[in-house]
């Protein structure tokens, strides 16, 4: 189980650069994360598909124990220090069918407004810290559809290598990885 320390002003900070924060997310976010699921997150994260309050909810609060619980799976709330706006989501997965035993697939959407700022860089940097603290990591994983070429931007600027596309439930993907070689020469 994680104890996720509570600063000052009451946020469950996990992890922090000074300029975006890490935290569980939590039932309150229901209307920002909502809202911020607009047409391009729903195009490259849900297939398109537009969730009711009710999923969103849901899933707000299976991220939220996934956290407590130290599941291997899970979402975390993306703030910005400077204002404490939660502004995205950033995902650590590990054992899922596509991963090899120490991989971890990290995942990220940026709400409407947000995007180019580098926040989902900031953001996924941590994310690789959080999981190599949780346990062993032998290569990160990005993945994501041809056409969105943003999310392959963040990839690259952080320095993981274009493996090739890779076909998963039937959906073309591009694969990018960061290798523990990689890592240790970028640290």
């Amino acid at each position: 189980m994680h104890e996720t320390p509570t600063d000052s002003t009451g946020i469950d900070e996990i992890l922090s650069d000074g300029r975006v924060r890490l935290r569980p997310l939590r039932a309150g976010d229901l209307m920002t994360h909502a809202n911020g699921c607009d047409d391009e997150v729903n195009a490259w994260s849900n297939g398109g598909r537009v969730s009711s309050l009710d999923q969103h909810l849901a899933w707000l609060e299976r991220n939220a124990r996934a956290w407590h619980d130290n599941e291997p799976v899970v979402d975390l709330a993306i703030e910005r220090c400077d204002t404490g706006e939660h502004v995205g989501v950033v995902g650590i997965q590990r054992e899922l069918p596509y991963l090899a035993p120490g991989e971890v697939n990290l995942t990220y959407a940026l709400y409407g407004g947000q995007r180019g700022k580098g926040f989902v860089t900031a953001a996924v940097t941590l994310a690789m810290r959080i999981a190599n603290e949780q346990g062993s990591v032998t290569a990160f994983l990005i993945r994501c559809s041809q056409e969105n070429r943003k999310s392959a931007a963040v990839a690259e600027r952080l320095g993981f290598s274009y493996v090739g596309c890779v076909v998963e439930d039937s959906e073309p993907l591009e694969r990018y990885v960061l290798s523990r070689s990689s890592q240790a020469a970028l640290a």
